[in-house]
């Protein structure tokens, strides 16, 4: 079974995995046809992370693959400019997503990457359809976009309406050449070449060393126990802890005797969110740089202590934090087998450069670092920053129970808290929990923003109440979260349950 946003990416996983592909090979192909019908959520520009459940030894693994600064990347060029910038060249880390997949396929596939690619480089030259959805996605990225850029996304110079066949020819032939030269290509082949030439020729901070210094790092996983049930996750540079540490401190309430969308269960869970992100803003960063105290903050004692700070009657305020753009995408995949991959891949928003004539669109995760020198966070040459990207499992007495993420920018760490809470304090199903209604703190693009959104469908008095505890909460539209979640359970008797989410308007959750 497997369950991305799009169609064309499930559709082509799950031919990969009726030809007798394994789930890791079927998320590279589907996260390969993404960065070409969803590109602004994610490309070849981007970065990537997988966890990985073997069915063979049941390890779970974790794969980062994130890029880090270039090495000409100083904190005090940055802060002379007074910010980092969203866009342009010099919001590019190096790109990871390309390396994660030849470690994935290496470690743990059985089809070569040559043949998983052949579906997006289709898609690519052959082009697709837009939906309503991806138009809209173009026009608001339009804005930052560079005139290399805007030649392929907006055809007569604004957004293509929905139903316009989108043709990607420069990304079709940077495809083929992978498919051809192999993904070493990308770090110290000809696709190297022209991207370092196309950061010289637009002023950016490349060059083939950062390129070719690039390694995937391959990670035992993050994990702890929440009521008795066994929770993966990303370790740094991810922010996945985040949604451990939230949970460690809800477990300490008695969330599953409380109705799940009352005032009580939404006052834990966002304090406990809050409690999880002052931790993140104070200890986590590169841990190739910085000492990230990972046993210290998933101790029962750490938990303990900051179950006793939270207030169960009033709310505290929100711990300022980096603002951040939303666009990636997520997608999850179990076999026959019982490999489980649970994948997320991003651009964060893009920096709104294509790289020549490439097609290869580029990220702008430099925005993730910090220019305090005092953060663990701090920019530095060949640093990676924190990550919004994170994708966790669900194990309930060594066996696996359900696999799920979001994209979301910085409502993924809520909205995956959310969804586990659903599964553990509520025994809800898999399409149950995706469609429960949710919160959101601040908004998807600044975590600093101190209002609490509730979908509607909780109801006024729960609204009343909250504001009556302190929060400056307000109602949005009964499925207006944003994300795009997707999850498939594992049950006991062997069924899978897939689960997309109506949210954005299109999910595809396909099995055989």
């Amino acid at each position: 079974m497997i369950a991305s946003l799009n169609v064309l990416a499930s559709s082509a996983g799950l031919d990969v995995l009726r030809r007798g592909g394994n789930a890791v090979d079927a998320a590279v192909a589907a996260g390969a046809v993404l960065t070409v019908t969803e590109p602004w959520s994610g490309q070849l520009g981007g970065d990537g992370f997988l966890l990985v459940r073997s069915g063979e030894t049941g390890q779970v693994t974790a794969v980062n693959g994130s890029g880090a600064a270039p090495a000409a990347a100083r904190l005090d060029a940055f802060a002379a400019r007074g910010a980092i910038p969203e866009t342009g060249w010099w919001a590019s880390t190096v790109p990871g997503l390309v390396d994660a997949w030849r470690v994935a396929l290496e470690r743990f596939g059985s089809r070569s990457l040559a043949e998983l690619l052949e579906p997006a480089i289709a898609y690519a030259e052959d082009g697709f359809p837009l939906t309503a959805r991806q138009s809209r996605s173009i026009e608001a990225m339009a804005a930052g976009f560079t005139p290399e850029t805007a030649a392929v996304f907006l055809p007569g110079g604004s957004a293509p309406q929905p139903g316009y066949r989108l043709r990607q020819p420069a990304l079709g032939r940077t495809l083929r050449r992978l498919q051809t030269a192999g993904p070493d290509d990308f770090y110290r082949g000809e696709i190297a070449a022209a991207l370092v030439a196309a950061s010289d020729q637009g002023g950016g901070l490349f060059s083939a060393q950062d390129l070719t210094e690039h390694r995937t790092v391959v990670l035992e996983p993050l994990r702890a126990t929440y009521r008795g049930w066994t929770v993966y996750e990303q370790p740094p540079v991810s922010q996945g802890i985040v949604v451990l540490l939230a949970l460690m401190t809800l477990e300490h309430f008695d969330l599953p005797h409380l109705d799940p969308a009352s005032p009580e269960t939404i006052h834990l869970q966002v304090e406990a969110y809050k409690l999880a992100l002052a931790d993140r803003l104070g200890h986590l960063g590169d841990p190739r740089f910085e000492r990230v105290p990972i046993a210290s903050l998933l101790s029962a004692t750490r938990a303990r202590l900051q179950a006793q700070r939270l207030d169960r009657r009033r709310a505290a305020a929100l711990v300022p934090a980096p603002a951040g753009p939303p666009d990636t995408t997520y997608l999850c995949v179990v076999d026959g087998a019982r490999t489980i991959v649970s994948y997320i891949h991003s651009l964060y928003s893009g920096s709104g450069v294509m790289a020549g004539d490439t097609g290869i669109l580029l990220n702008n995760r430099m925005a993730g670092f910090s220019l305090d020198p005092n953060s663990p966070n701090s920019l530095a040459p060949g640093k990676r920053p924190i990550h919004t990207l994170n994708s966790w499992m669900l194990f309930q007495e060594e066996q696996p129970r359900a696999v799920g993420g979001t994209p979301g920018a910085f409502w993924q760490i809520q909205t995956n808290l959310q969804l586990i809470s659903q599964l553990v304090d509520f025994q809800a199903g898999a399409q149950a929990a995706v469609d429960a209604p949710r919160w959101t703190m601040g908004s998807q693009t600044d975590w600093s923003d101190t209002s609490l959104n509730l979908e509607a469908r909780v109801g006024a008095d729960v609204l009343t109440e909250l504001q009556a505890r302190g929060h400056a909460a307000s109602m949005m539209g009964g499925w207006a979260a944003g994300g795009a979640a997707q999850l498939v359970t594992l049950e006991a008797d062997g069924t899978l349950c897939g689960a997309g989410d109506p949210r954005p308007g299109t999910s595809a959750v396909l099995g055989m």
